[in-house]
């Protein structure tokens, strides 16, 4: 009885061994095939790349050129008034696969709806 005792006590033991080895192997992999080691890589090769920050002065032109063209961008799209309806585009009741809405009939259309 002992010794059978002994024998379980110790086929316990070394399967958590096994586990443990096992996950660390999966971790392994993990960190192989992921991407966050391909991005490390990347970094890497870009520092190498680039000269190291401090070292060239900031060119204040390109700096001004990007605010402005973003400025830019940010009124254009602010200003910019939605699309013209056509006034043939009436709303309609509309027959999609998940039950029924009310869109325009060009919107149903498109959708793929029916006009009920």
């Amino acid at each position: 009885m002992g010794r059978l005792l002994a024998t379980a006590l110790l086929a316990s033991l070394c399967q958590g061994c096994f586990a443990m080895e096992e996950l660390d192997k999966g971790q392994a992999l993990m960190d192989q095939h992921s991407g966050r080691v391909a991005r490390e890589k990347a970094v890497a090769r870009e520092s190498v790349r680039r000269p190291a920050p401090g070292s060239q002065e900031v060119d204040s032109n390109r700096l001004a050129a990007w605010t402005d063209k973003a400025e830019g961008w940010w009124r254009e799209a602010w200003q910019r008034k939605p699309p013209e309806r056509d006034p043939n585009d009436i709303v309609v009741r509309c027959g999609l696969g998940d039950g029924s809405r009310f869109t325009r009939k060009s919107d149903c259309l498109a959708r793929g709806g029916r006009i009920l």
